[in-house]
């Protein structure tokens, strides 16, 4: 009985760890200001979003490196920061990932995973024109509650989500 006891405690205090994980992530409001972040960019450098403060817009995308539909949009994002460069819009774009949750069977159709190194390899072949960071976790996404990748924030001035 003792016994029983214990495994159904477990078996309780696991489930709802799993349902806790399971807790919808809700995408930053329309207006909703744009969450503050630190985060190592490809450059080596720790970028905040006061660092892009000259800006009158902030493009913010959640991206990876492993994702055929990221990787797909790429060429687009060299041709928005280009475009828009020289009307104070800036791009960065941010990894969530945790490079040790990327599956096995993910890797089948990608040459790259999502540390910060890889990050820094696709940056320089790809020829990135815009900067690319890593959180490193998705702790620092939640925030902002992208729903998939690439997922595009856009904000103004006042760093206000339009």
């Amino acid at each position: 009985m003792k016994k029983l006891l214990i495994v159904l405690a477990l078996l309780l205090s696991v489930s709802s760890l799993c349902a806790a994980e399971t807790t919808p992530i809700e995408t930053l409001a329309l207006g909703a200001p744009a969450p503050a972040f630190a985060l190592r960019g490809v450059d080596g450098r720790i970028h905040r979003l006061r660092s892009f403060a000259c800006a009158r817009v902030l493009v913010v995308v959640f991206t990876c490196n492993h994702c055929p539909t990221a990787q797909a949009y790429e060429e687009r994002l060299k041709q928005l920061s280009t475009d828009y460069r020289t009307q104070s819009v800036a791009l960065v774009a941010i990894s969530p990932n945790d490079n040790k949750s990327v599956r096995l069977d993910e890797l089948g159709y990608t040459d790259l995973g999502d540390s910060l190194a890889e990050m820094k390899i696709r940056a320089r072949d790809r020829k990135f024109n815009f900067l690319a960071c890593t959180t490193a976790t998705r702790n620092r996404s939640r925030a902002y509650g992208p729903q998939a990748k690439p997922h595009a924030f856009v904000f103004d001035a006042a760093r206000k989500l339009r």
